[in-house]
């Protein structure tokens, strides 16, 4: 029998979110197991791991599910062509998380993976340590370029750097390397940068081209990003167009089935912003139980709002629950941390445990400085 999130957890998970430690709620508990395995056998499982591309003279295309080798003869904002055996096959850009370029920096790779798990400092730290004349191919300066700005923005974004920068990276990017296949992440990143911003007009604009690509992927992760810049403004029922939008586009396509969480998700923000919130706080919890474990950025988003949901119903432990689970499990995610901060420091008062209340608000605004939730 499934029970509401708030009855499932147990008297000593709900201790050990009251009180900062490791919590459990709605599908957490299956999740904690491989958190802490990967932490434990990583080390170990790195061993493991295949040479380097540049060691072996190939490419690898690191796609959604598995990779692809061989040599990589075209690259378009749309898909990589990748030779092997003579035979060359197209991978759409929508399937690729990222590449591994034969003849890269030592430091690009672990500068990916630092940027990907939302260690963006680490990340940029590792990319300066790669002299800029060092690499020959075209393919791998558009590469350190994009992780680059991708760690500007995301940090920006977060509270934690300047959006104006992060919009002429974005920009920079765009006008630089039109035809490297980081143009529909480059188009998105500039739009959140905008977004974050307050300019949620120019916002739209950029994610309106992501549609042109006409694949129902882009089609439908288009009209997620325009329904959000909606959402921002409290347009909420031209949001759920949008997202409406979204949902019949990822049907057309495997590759674009992901947007459907994300869609489903910022729906139900819409909804429950409408006043249908019991409707959306289901929506929410079930979500979150079908959300894959490595999808740390959408459970953050998903958790935030849970608990905006029970704030709504006047619910403030469970909110406090919610918003825990991202301070506790998301702080990769340092957009909806921050968020979550601001929602703590604010309902520890509530709940008169003042002490946690300016715990929370000195972590954001020591860790946040300049996102709006750390403003007065």
């Amino acid at each position: 029998m499934n029970l509401p999130v708030t009855n499932q957890l147990t008297t000593m998970s709900r201790w050990a979110l009251a009180h900062g430690s490791y919590g459990r709620g709605p599908g957490a508990a299956p999740r904690s197991r491989p958190v802490v395995w990967l932490c434990l056998v990583l080390p170990c499982w790195a061993l493991w791991l295949p040479a380097s591309a540049d060691a072996q003279g190939i490419d690898r295309v690191r796609r959604t599910r598995g990779t692809d080798s061989g040599t990589i003869t075209k690259i378009s904002p749309l898909a990589v062509t990748l030779s092997k055996g003579g035979v060359e096959s197209k991978i759409p850009v929508a399937d690729i998380r990222m590449i591994d370029f034969a003849g890269e920096p030592e430091d690009l790779r672990p500068a990916r993976l630092a940027a990907t798990a939302g260690r963006y400092q680490a990340a940029l730290q590792r990319l300066a340590k790669i002299p800029p004349g060092s690499m020959e191919r075209q393919a791998i300066r558009q590469d350190l370029d994009y992780w680059q700005m991708y760690c500007q923005v995301r940090l920006a974004v977060a509270g934690q750097g300047p959006l104006e920068q992060a919009v002429q990276a974005a920009t920079s990017f765009l006008s630089t390397h039109r035809g490297s296949f980081h143009v529909p992440a480059a188009l998105e990143l500039a739009g959140e940068a905008l977004l974050a911003s307050g300019q949620y007009e120019d916002a739209r604009a950029q994610f309106a081209k992501l549609a042109r690509a006409k694949a129902p992927y882009f089609v439908a992760r288009s009209a997620v990003l325009t329904g959000m810049a909606w959402q921002r403004e409290d347009e909420h029922e031209s949001a759920i167009q949008e997202f409406d939008r979204a949902l019949a586009a990822a049907q057309q396509d495997a590759l674009a089935q992901p947007q459907q969480l994300e869609a489903t998700l910022h729906r139900a923000i819409s909804r429950s912003a409408l006043g249908h919130v019991p409707e959306a706080t289901e929506v929410v919890k079930t979500l979150i139980a079908q959300t894959p474990a490595e999808d740390t950025r959408l459970l953050a988003r998903a958790y935030n709002a849970l608990g905006d949901c029970y704030l709504q119903s006047d619910q403030a432990q469970a909110a406090r629950d919610a918003f825990l689970h991202v301070d506790v499990l998301f702080q990769s995610e340092p957009a909806a941390h921050a968020k979550a901060l601001y929602e703590l420091s604010r309902l520890w008062n509530r709940l008169g445990q003042a002490s946690r209340a300016a715990e929370a608000q000195q972590r954001l605004e020591k860790d946040y400085p300049e996102s709006k939730w750390a403003r007065p």
